[in-house]
C-alpha cells in the first residue's frame, strides 16, 4: 500500500504543473531567526482573502488541485495526489511559474515528509523524513545538470549528519563517515567502478 501510494504521488506530481506565477525563494537555515514563510510544514498556510481556483484532474467532479492566488499572482499550488479531497502536495512557484519549493506528505498524516528545492525549475536539493515524522534524516544534493552529486545522512537519528555519499556520472564514488562526532567526515571508503 505504501509503495502504491508513493507511486501515485510521484506520477501525479510529475503530470501536474503550475500554470501561473508567484512565490518566493527562502533559506530555511535563516528561517528560525524571524517569522517563518508560509509553508505547509510550518502549518501557517493562509487562504482567507485569496482567490482559489479549483481543477479536477481525474474527472470525478471533485477538485484535486487548487491554485491559491494573491491578486493575479499564484502563491501556492495544492494537490490532492491520492484523491481523498485533501491536499498532500504543495508547490510554491516563482514569478515565471517555475517551482521554487515543493512539499509532500507521502503517508497522508498531515506531516510533510519530503521537501524539494528548485533553481530555475531544476531540482537542487531534496530533504527526506525517512521515518515519516517530519524529522529530516536524508538530504540529496543535485548539480547544475540535475544529477545527484551528494547525499548526507543522519544515520543515528541524533540530528547531525554522519554519512556523506558522493556521486559522479550517476555512480557513487565515495562514502565519508563521521566517527568522532565533530560533524565532518573522518573516514572515507572509495567505491570501485
Amino acid at each position: 500500500m505504501q509503495r502504491t501510494l508513493r507511486c501515485v504521488v510521484c506520477a501525479v506530481a510529475l503530470m501536474a504543473t503550475a500554470a501561473c506565477a508567484g512565490g518566493e525563494e527562502i533559506d530555511d537555515a535563516n528561517a528560525a531567526s524571524g517569522p517563518r514563510p508560509e509553508r505547509a510544514r510550518f502549518k501557517n498556510l493562509v487562504v482567507s482573502g485569496r482567490d482559489v481556483r479549483e481543477v479536477d484532474l481525474n474527472g470525478d467532479s471533485q477538485p484535486d488541485q487548487w491554485y491559491i492566488q494573491a491578486g493575479s499572482t499564484v502563491v501556492r499550488v495544492e494537490r490532492d495526489l491520492n484523491f481523498d479531497g485533501r491536499p498532500d502536495a504543495y508547490e510554491y512557484p516563482d514569478a515565471s511559474g517555475q517551482p521554487v519549493e515543493e512539499e509532500m506528505d507521502l503517508d497522508v498524516d498531515g506531516i510533510i515528509d519530503v521537501v524539494n528545492y528548485y533553481n530555475g525549475g531544476l531540482l537542487t536539493r531534496k530533504e527526506l523524513s525517512t521515518d515519516f515524522t517530519g524529522r529530516i534524516a536524508v538530504v540529496k544534493f543535485y548539480d547544475t545538470e540535475g544529477e545527484l552529486s551528494r547525499i548526507e545522512r543522519d544515520s543515528d537519528n541524533d540530528g547531525k549528519v554522519d554519512v556523506w555519499e558522493y556521486y559522479q556520472s550517476k555512480r557513487k564514488i565515495r562514502t565519508g563517515r563521521d566517527v568522532d562526532g565533530d560533524g565532518a567526515p573522518d573516514v572515507f571508503d572509495d567505491v570501485d567502478s
